[in-house]
């Protein structure tokens, strides 16, 4: 029986980013219409010989879920959205909202080359909360 092996399957991702990719900037009619949309091919279940791909398809300009929760949350939990931090060495930005996970549920982007990190309510209401100013 024909199976799918894990770098098939990682190659495959990459290639169909890369058409995805190629298909919005190339120089068709099709591009055009595709110019202010983004792809992201993202998580892939397999079994056996057939695999199935979720593609996020966002409209430049448009929010993901992740940072409409993250708009609500940080006016809940009083944070700063325009702030950094320097979190082990290296600077960081509140960049989305997990509704769905429990411990972890904040989603930071490292500056220097936009990779994302999880992180606790604790750690995030440390680094990024609005600082107090009182009256006199």
């Amino acid at each position: 029986m024909a199976e799918f092996t894990r770098s098939q399957l990682n190659l495959l991702r990459k290639q169909l980013q890369a058409a995805l990719d190629a298909a919005k900037d190339g120089d068709t009619a099709l591009s055009s219409d595709l110019s202010d949309i983004n792809f992201e091919v993202g998580n892939c279940s397999y079994r056996g010989g057939e695999a199935t791909f979720k593609v996020k398809v966002l409209m430049e300009g448009a929010k993901t879920r992740e940072q409409e929760d993250l708009e609500y949350y940080a006016e809940l939990y009083k944070l700063d959205l325009t702030k950094t931090a320097r979190l082990m060495g290296e600077i960081m930005q509140l960049s989305g909202y997990k509704s769905r996970a429990r411990k972890k549920p904040f989603i930071l982007k490292r500056l220097r080359d936009g990779a994302e990190f999880v992180a606790g309510k604790d750690i995030v209401e440390k680094f990024f909360n609005k600082e107090y100013t009182h009256a006199e």
